[in-house]
């Protein structure tokens, strides 16, 4: 253990020093080029910044503000934490929002978004909770350069993944700076630094401590190009380097990783909308003895409209997630959807259906000899929302959700049923 904390010490200040000149060096480039070619007004995505900042509903000179209410899952749900003795109960999550946007000069765009909500549960008091979310960041738009800086303060109590049937209370503090650079109307680059703690609160969760097991920091350095196809349509490659330092000595989540992405962009004004996000992951715990990850991953939403009135939706998502579950430091979780949309009676009506299973697999069993870990998770949604006018929106809600597990007879059933509704000024 000695010999590791020195070892990956040393490494971490090796690496430092590295990211540091890396960062310095393309800075630097990149303010040469700047000075050095013909500029265009302003990169891809301070347009789309300039945007959201027009579009916004209410102005005060150079400021907009966005605000919304929304109540989300109002209704019933026949097994609130997802465990073989059901326990029932009615709740609603419900609050306001605001995003906030300034523009100086159109140079300098400050964005802010604020929603704090209340989670009430009508029987069972103890999880009653306040969560806020809060986010903002400052970018400067010097033609082909977008610089920005920005962070997150979350504090909330939720359900964070499919391992943990509790809600534990998690604050998340988070910054990050990036730099992207235009060469031309196809070639784009961008440099992203980035910073996240995860701070659980102490709670046991069967005979593991949530706080020691869980609370860590991530640091990622990641590189992208982009190559826009049309208007509409971007290609971009992604590398990301990413390391995980755990809080407690004991935990044995203590890794890094190493994932090239490939993929495309889709512009939210087009018929197809989101992200085709696929890649390979090579993921090294530090701990002796534990095992790696090495493979397919993915994140990846779209949804497209066919014909006017039907619109179809997918999602692919497949990644390492850090374990609670005795000796192993992480499992992998896959799971995919597929769904739709149908409108009528002028769009003021919509139906939704969406299929999603979900597996999580564990590399260590609990015991030698014993099986290793397999979660299965099927869900099933179907939802009817109601246009009341532009900027309000009501949908009725319903669902089957079932767990079947191939250890500790762990298997649950929970059926929900609730109203959504969204007010956007």
């Amino acid at each position: 253990m000695k010999y590791k904390i020195n070892y990956w010490g040393q490494q971490g200040v090796k690496l430092k020093r590295f990211k540091l000149l890396l960062f310095t060096s393309i800075f630097s480039g990149l303010i040469f080029l700047l000075i050095s070619s013909r500029l265009p007004a302003e990169t891809w995505k301070a347009r789309e910044m300039r945007l959201a900042w027009e579009q916004a509903a209410l102005r005060f000179g150079p400021l907009k503000l966005q605000p919304a209410i929304f109540i989300r899952e109002a209704g019933y749900d026949t097994n609130i934490y997802y465990q073989p003795q059901p326990v029932s109960d009615f709740w609603l999550t419900a609050g306001p929002a605001l995003n906030s946007y300034l523009m100086v000069k159109r140079k300098i765009i400050v964005h802010f978004f604020e929603s704090p909500q209340y989670v009430f549960f009508l029987k069972t008091k103890r999880e009653r909770t306040w969560n806020n979310y809060f986010n903002g960041d400052v970018s400067l738009s010097l033609n082909r350069i977008l610089l920005t800086v920005g962070g997150s303060l979350n504090r909330a109590r939720e359900r964070w993944n499919t391992e943990i049937d509790i809600r534990p209370l998690r604050k998340e503090e988070s910054g990050f700076i990036s730099l992207l650079y235009q060469k031309s109307y196809r070639f784009s680059f961008e440099l992203n630094l980035r910073k996240i703690n995860y701070n659980y609160e102490s709670i046991e969760y069967g005979n593991i401590n949530i706080h020691d097991r869980l609370s860590h920091l991530e640091n990622y350095l990641s590189g992208k190009m982009y190559y826009r196809l049309n208007p509409r349509i971007q290609f971009f490659l992604e590398g990301e380097w990413g390391s995980y330092d755990f809080t407690s000595p004991n935990s044995l989540g203590d890794s890094r990783s190493r994932t090239l992405y490939s993929g495309f962009e889709f512009s939210p004004a087009g018929r197809i909308r989101g992200q085709i996000r696929i890649g390979y992951k090579k993921f090294e715990t530090l701990s002796p003895g534990m095992p790696d990850f090495k493979g397919l991953v993915g994140d990846t939403s779209v949804s497209w409209e066919i014909m006017r009135p039907v619109t179809l939706r997918g999602s692919f998502r497949r990644d390492v997630n850090f374990s609670v579950w005795y000796d192993n430091p992480f499992y992998l979780g896959t799971s995919w959807s597929a769904g739709g949309s149908f409108y009528f009676l002028r769009r003021r009506f919509r139906l939704d259906y969406t299929f999603s299973p979900i597996r999580n697999n564990y590399p260590l069993p609990s015991s030698p000899g014993s099986e290793t870990r397999l979660d299965r998770y099927i869900l099933n949604s179907v939802g009817l929302y109601y246009r009341i006018k532009k900027n309000i929106g009501l949908g009725l809600l319903a669902g089957s959700w079932k767990r079947r597990m191939n250890v500790l007879n762990w298997n649950a059933d929970r059926k929900f049923i609730g109203l959504d509704l969204t007010y956007d000024f």
